[in-house]
């Protein structure tokens, strides 16, 4: 999760927090949010799995009203750094969850840092890690190991 998360800031570009919010607002487009920049589209389908469970206090974003709340709404909420770490841990749990029918990948950080910037990847029993995926596992997962201690 570590790892996922200084991916994500290493590619942050310093606009795009700018253009998402905007994005979000105005046009209602699927932007990214938060430290480990969840997709909208994301954020609400692990809501609606009930791979996250979303503040009490907030019942806009429940599973049962997730589909009437505007991405703006859900966009405020996803870039607090403590929701969008939540929701990095639940997306990593969801694709580990979706491939265990295939193969067990929950011990290969590679395949699972792969597949979290991807979508409808189809699982099958010999996922191979992209270039991106082995930087994550390999460089960004020791440089979080030693931030964490």
């Amino acid at each position: 999760l570590g790892a996922i998360i200084i991916d994500e800031i290493v590619r942050l570009n310093p606009f795009e927090e700018i253009t998402d919010k905007l994005g979000a607002a105005f046009v209602g487009v699927n932007t990214s949010a938060g430290i480990a920049q969840v997709k909208m589209d994301t954020a609400s389908d692990l809501i609606k799995s009930g791979y996250y469970n979303p503040n009490p206090d907030d019942s806009k974003l429940s599973p049962a009203n997730i589909h009437k709340v505007s991405r703006s709404h859900l966009y405020h909420y996803v870039k607090k750094p403590e929701h969008s770490i939540s929701f990095a841990a639940a997306k990593m749990r969801a694709v580990i969850d979706t491939w265990k029918a295939s193969i067990n990948i929950s011990k290969r950080p590679e395949i699972i840092t792969t597949l979290y910037s991807l979508k409808g990847k189809t699982p099958h029993a010999y996922p191979q890690p992209s270039d991106r995926g082995l930087q994550i596992a390999n460089e960004f997962y020791k440089l979080a190991k030693d931030w964490l201690r």
